[in-house]
Formats: C-alpha cells, sequence, structure tokens
C-alpha cells in the first residue's frame, strides 16, 4: 500500500517546514537562529506578554520565512517552551504544497507536535491527504488517525485510501490498522492490518500480480518479487502460471554502476507442459565506457528453439529487432573500440542464429571481425584528400569451409568548385583482398589466395534555389508559421569505374567476394522545400518540410540483373525518396524502385500519418518488396467523448492472403485514474507452426499509483 508512504512522506514536509528556526515577526523580530534567518510575524493585533515572553498575534495572521508562508486567525508563541499554536483557518504554504487544518500544535525545540482536522496538497504528483489528527512521536515517527488519501481533484474522488491507524517509522516499517480501498466511496478492498517497509529508495517486496487469458492455453497469473539490492542494482524475480504450459520462472538484472557502465540481463525458464520439454532463453545488454574514448558493447541474445519467439515474443527485447511473426535470425554481437577526430578503431564478434533451421552448425560466424578507418583528411598540404577502410574478418563455423580474409581499400579525392557554381569531386583507390581458407571438404581453397582491383569515381553536381517571401503564399504560410520559403533543386550526375576481376576461385561469404565490372553512369535530381519559422531562437530552423529525390543508373560494365529470358539489363530501378510534411497534422514517408523493363515495382514502401489537435491519430503503412514482402498494417486511436478512447490495429500480410494480428483497445481517462482493455486477436503463421490465439490483457491506473497489467505494443505506437 504505496498511499502509507505518502502519508508519511506529507508529515514529514509538514515538520520540516516548523523547525526550531521558523519563526521571525516583523513587529518586533524574533530571531530563532541567526544562520537560517528571522521569521517576520504580521496581523492586525500583535502583542507580547513580557511577563510569560509569548506572542500572540490575531486575526489575518501572517507567518513568513522564505518561501513559506503561514495564514491563521489565531498564532500563539511560547518563548521560553518554544511551543507554537495556530488554529482558526490555518493555512501553511510552502512553493506550490498546501496544508490547511483546523488547529496546530508544535515544539519548536523538541518538533513533537499535532495538527488536527488536516488537508495537505502536493503539487508534485497531486496527492490529496486528509486526517482528523496527524502526531509526531519522535524522530522519524508519526501517527495519523482517521486518515485518506486520493490523487483526485473532486470533492468526492472516485477512488481513495482510508487508515483507521497509521504508525509510521522513516528509513523503518509502517503499520497500518484498517487500511480500506474505496471506489465512489463505496469499500472495495479491506485488510485488517498491513505492514510495509517505509523508505526513501526503491524497495524490497512483492509486486502486483496481474491475470491474463489465453484462448490456447486459458488463464494465466503473472507474479514478481523485486529486490532492491543497492542504489546501482536490482533484480526482479518471476514466478508466472500459464495454463497449460505450466510454472514459467525470470529473472531480471539490472545495474548502472556509474554513468559509464550499465545494462541489463533477462533469464526465462519454463518446464513446457504444451511441447513436453525445457524451454530457455537469455538477453544481455551491456554498455561500458572507459577512458580515452574506448568503448565496449555487448548485445547477447539466445533461445532454445526456434518456435520460442513465436510461443514468448513478449520476452523478446526490442533491442534484439526481431518479429515473433516474421523474424528468421537473431543475432548476438560483442564489440568495442574507440573514436578520435579523424580515425576509427572496432573489433566485433558476432553469432548469427538461423531460426530456420534445425542445427547452425553451417552457419557462418564472425569471430571477430575487426576494422579500422581513417576518415576523409587532407593529404599533406596537398589539395588532394585521403580515406582507409581496412577490415580482418574469421568467416568460422562448426562444419564447412572456414576463412581467414583481410580488405584493404585506401582512396584519394579531389574536390574542387568550377566557376564557384559546379561541384566535382573525383576519388580513387586501390583495394586489396586476400584470404586464407581451411577445413575445405574439396581440399581446393586451402591455401593463400589474392585479389587485387582498382575502383574510381566521379560525381558532378550544382545547386539552383529561390527564395519566396511567406505572404507570397499567405495560408501555407500561416499554416506552418513561416516567413521565408526556399526551394532548391540539386542535379547530379556521376560515373564509377571498377575493371572485371578474376575472383571465381575465391570463396562466397557476403557481397565483398565478389565485385561486378563496373562501369556505369548514375543521374539523379533532388528537390527540397526549407522554410524559415517565424520565432527566432535555438531550435529556430530553418528546417526541410518536403524533400524528393530520384535516380538511376545505366551500366556499361556487367548488367544489373538479366531476366527469365536470357536478356541482359543495363539500366537500375528508378530510386524515389519522398517525404512531405503536409500539414502540422498530416505526414507522408514514401521510398520506391520501379523497374525500367517490367515497369512494375520491385520495392513500394509508404508510410501516411493523420493527427488532429485532440491527437486523434490514424496510420496506414504498406511494405513491398517482390518475391518476399508484401503487407499492409493500419492503426487508429480516436477519441470519442472527452475521457473514453478507442484505438485498433490490423497487420495483413497481402503475400500469403491472411490476417497476421488484429489489437483493439479501449481506454478510459479520467483525471486520475485511466482503464484500458486490450484484446490481441493472433492468426495462424504461415508455416502453421502457430495456431490462432485470442490474448484478453487489462490494465488499471491510478494517478501517482501506478498501474496494474501491461498494455501490448501497437503498430504505430
Amino acid at each position: 500500500m504505496r498511499y502509507c508512504s505518502f502519508v508519511m512522506s506529507f508529515v514529514l514536509v509538514l515538520f520540516t517546514f516548523f523547525s526550531p528556526d521558523a519563526l521571525r515577526a516583523k513587529m518586533p523580530e524574533v530571531k530563532m537562529a541567526k544562520e537560517e534567518g528571522p521569521v517576520d510575524i504580521e496581523a492586525n493585533e500583535l502583542i507580547y506578554d513580557k511577563e510569560q515572553n509569548l506572542y500572540t498575534g490575531r486575526g489575518n495572521v501572517e507567518v513568513h520565512r522564505g518561501d513559506m508562508l503561514l495564514l491563521a486567525d489565531h498564532v500563539q508563541l511560547d518563548m521560553a517552551t518554544k511551543d507554537l499554536v495556530a488554529w482558526g483557518k490555518v493555512l501553511l504554504r510552502e512553493g506550490e504544497d498546501v496544508v490547511e487544518c483546523e488547529r496546530l500544535e508544535i515544539n519548536l525545540d523538541s518538533r513533537l507536535g499535532r495538527i488536527y482536522q488536516a488537508r495537505l496538497f502536493l503539487k508534485d504528483q497531486n496527492f490529496h491527504i486528509l486526517g482528523r489528527e496527524i502526531e509526531k512521536l519522535g524522530e522519524a515517527r508519526y501517527r495519523v488517525r482517521d486518515g485518506s488519501f486520493t490523487t483526485c481533484d473532486a470533492k468526492r474522488p472516485p477512488w481513495k485510501f482510508t487508515v483507521k491507524e497509521l504508525e509510521v517509522t522513516i528509513e523503518g516499517y509502517g503499520i497500518a490498522k484498517h487500511p480500506v480501498f474505496h471506489i465512489e466511496e463505496i469499500p472495495f478492498l479491506y485488510l485488517p492490518l498491513a505492514i510495509f517497509p517505509v523508505k526513501k529508495e526503491r524497495q524490497t517486496g512483492l509486486l502486483m500480480p496481474a491475470l491474463l487469458h489465453s484462448s490456447k492455453y486459458g488463464f494465466g497469473v503473472k507474479n514478481a518479487f523485486f529486490w532492491a539490492i543497492s542504489k546501482d542494482m536490482d533484480s526482479t524475480l518471476y514466478l508466472d502460471w500459464l495454463g497449460d504450459r505450466g510454472f514459467k520462472e525470470g529473472l531480471e538484472y539490472r545495474y548502472a554502476l556509474t554513468k559509464n557502465l550499465n545494462g541489463r540481463a533477462n533469464l526465462y525458464f519454463i518446464d513446457d507442459r504444451v511441447s513436453n520439454r525445457d524451454r530457455y532463453a537469455f538477453f544481455l545488454r551491456h554498455d561500458q565506457r572507459f577512458a580515452d574514448g574506448l568503448y565496449l558493447k555487448g548485445n547477447v541474445n539466445h533461445v532454445s528453439d526456434n518456435l520460442y519467439p513465436q510461443d514468448f515474443d513478449q520476452d523478446i527485447p526490442d533491442a534484439s529487432s526481431i518479429d515473433s511473426r516474421s523474424g528468421r535470425q537473431l543475432r548476438s554481437n560483442l564489440f568495442g573500440g574507440k573514436n578520435w577526430d579523424r580515425f576509427t578503431f572496432l573489433a566485433e564478434g558476432a553469432v548469427f542464429n538461423d531460426l530456420t533451421k534445425e542445427s547452425n552448425d553451417e552457419t557462418v560466424q564472425k569471430l571477430p571481425q575487426v576494422s579500422f578507418y581513417a576518415h576523409p583528411q587532407p593529404l599533406f598540404r596537398t589539395p588532394f584528400f585521403y580515406d582507409v577502410a581496412s577490415s580482418y574478418t574469421h568467416f568460422w563455423r562448426e562444419k564447412g569451409l572456414v576463412t581467414h580474409r583481410g580488405d584493404l581499400f585506401p582512396r584519394i579525392s579531389y574536390p574542387v568548385r568550377l566557376l564557384d557554381v559546379l561541384k566535382l569531386e573525383s576519388d580513387v583507390g586501390l583495394r586489396e583482398t586476400f584470404y586464407r581458407s581451411y577445413h575445405d571438404p574439396a581440399r581446393e581453397l586451402n591455401q593463400w589466395k589474392t585479389r587485387e582491383t582498382v575502383e574510381a569515381s566521379t560525381e558532378l553536381g550544382t545547386e539552383f534555389y529561390r527564395v519566396y517571401e511567406g505572404s507570397s503564399i499567405p495560408k501555407i504560410s500561416k499554416l506552418y508559421s513561416v516567413t521565408r520559403w526556399m526551394h532548391t533543386v540539386e542535379p547530379t550526375i556521376g560515373y564509377r569505374y571498377s575493371p572485371r576481376v578474376k575472383q571465381r576461385d575465391l570463396p562466397i561469404f557476403d557481397e565483398t567476394d565478389r565485385l561486378a565490372y563496373t562501369s556505369q553512369i548514375t543521374y539523379g535530381i533532388t528537390q527540397r522545400l526549407v522554410g524559415k519559422p517565424e520565432k527566432e531562437g535555438i531550435d529556430s530552423g530553418p528546417y526541410e518540410y518536403g524533400k524528393f529525390k530520384v535516380s538511376q543508373s545505366y551500366s556499361l560494365g556487367d548488367p544489373f540483373q538479366i531476366d527469365s529470358k536470357g536478356r541482359e539489363e543495363d539500366f537500375s530501378n528508378i530510386k524515389g525518396e519522398l517525404w512531405w510534411n503536409f500539414s502540422p497534422y498530416v505526414s507522408a514517408q514514401w521510398d520506391a524502385e520501379l523497374n525500367a523493363y517490367r515497369w512494375e515495382f520491385d520495392i513500394f514502401n509508404y508510410l501516411v500519418t493523420v493527427q488532429d489537435r485532440r491527437n486523434d491519430t490514424f496510420q496506414v503503412q504498406y511494405r513491398y518488396t517482390r518475391d518476399s514482402t508484401n503487407e499492409i498494417n493500419f492503426y487508429t486511436r480516436l477519441r470519442t467523448i472527452k475521457p473514453l478512447y478507442i484505438s485498433g490495429s490490423m497487420r495483413y500480410n497481402v503475400l500469403e492472403k491472411m490476417r497476421v494480428e488484429n489489437v483493439y483497445g479501449i481506454e478510459y481517462q479520467a483525471q486520475c485514474w485511466a482503464l484500458n482493455l486490450t484484446v490481441q486477436d493472433k492468426n495462424r503463421s504461415p508455416d502453421r507452426t502457430q495456431k490462432k490465439e485470442l490474448k484478453f490483457q487489462f490494465q488499471v491506473t491510478l494517478l501517482g499509483i501506478g498501474g496494474v497489467g501491461v498494455k501490448p505494443g501497437m503498430f504505430g505506437q
């Protein structure tokens, strides 16, 4: 019951306001603690009784100290005992926090006392706390009688916690007698007694369980225990009941030892009663930075079987970049290096888990790959520039050919501006690649092999632009709040050459191992619409509001591809890219590749987003890659009446002509609470390894308390 810790916090704040230094009178001045300054007292009538050493203020009494203000009808301060009493519409304000009560009694030396009929408002978390009587019993010990707590602003709050008596010790424990959770003044949950830790840091303890239901596996319960190991480490242990599947255990460990060292590890295990086997997964994220710019990062992803990401997709971290419905590969890597102003060093080990294969003995791994780059920089004091790309890769696997490969590619470039209009940049480079293979079953590649080639390119471009005053297109300029527009047109043409080289006897692992005979011309044009906002400032722009780019290449060397009839295709696909913010509420992104021979799209992707001032959202996304991907996705979130939102998403596989997944949601958002019901309707997978599944999840959120349940992600979120 976090409510009790909130009550403790408010009492702590309240009594902190009234320290032994907390009084100064404007007329006369009472200096209680010189180091913290005096307290000013103003009143319609202010009397000092010298015989009793007593100050009395009557009528519109105001007590000021720093940003603290105390208002009351009456105030008495006994200078001998240091007892302060305030009564009659007492109001205490410090910053944006407010305490109201009928009577306040406090000893400024012992800091012990009581307040009666108290009402507290803490602005930071919108806490409203009531108490018939609040008493300070000693150092960091408090007692609250007949108290209540809510974060609702209404006089009759939709929910609140009440407690008959609460005794708390800061950095210790609290004992609550008869705590009750109320909904609309109706008691909903009662406990005769509650004992809980009361500390300012994260606390070890059980987390709220969550109920789930799946059409495939029945009802389930998620349970978790949080262990606050230290300020820089914590852990969460999971013990979930997943219906027919049985119990599933999990462990999450997080660490942030320094600002330059942090990470997270997750481990899951289940004795799956459905598949009758033990299944597990573990994931690790590590980020460490050393002195002198050195760094080390790790991203490890491992599952016991190929179907684990589909059966337990909620376990897969976002950083693994795998879709449980279409993903085919998990990648783990450990890499580190150092960046200089002109150079970069990178060492990496990468392991691939092909989820389409029963065994990965023949899957090629990169263990390790070491790279060194010299970024473009002046060549001595000449107008030329040079850069170098070099790498060493060890392609390893359990079964099959294993190879060491080294690649060295230095280049020299010469950028120049012609007639202050044309931009010309040319470069030439020599490339040397060497191989040392072993474990070749045919024993034909177990020897040193090399490949040498040259690459050269040149590109010529220019830029035309025109500036328009915003007043020339007033409607658009007003919509974007832009004072000036600039439209640019940037045509380019380039040529690239690489001769034919002997490489048939070289092993093949990636695109570096087969270099095409290249003699191609590339031409294109880019247009941009740039606007300068009305308001000047750090983020005053200018900004690109639209961009359109189209390009194509023509090969004088090897063709880009050969069609089914054996005809060479020397023209590349026409590549296009467009994005545009039509208004503050509509945006579109599009990219495509059009085959110049079939006049069909080989790639076509777009995303359109529409929003309004109420934050209603509609998105449509289409993804198409010839012979591999063809899907359309929708997402929408609409506000019906002010507190009620409905949402929905759909993923449809056009290639398989089947629905992948629908997600429906309804959310009610009040000022201090929210309810969310989500339904996931998952279709079977195309390979029929996964059956249909219907999941229900329910989430309750109380402002300042937190939520119970987990909302699944939707497309577009």
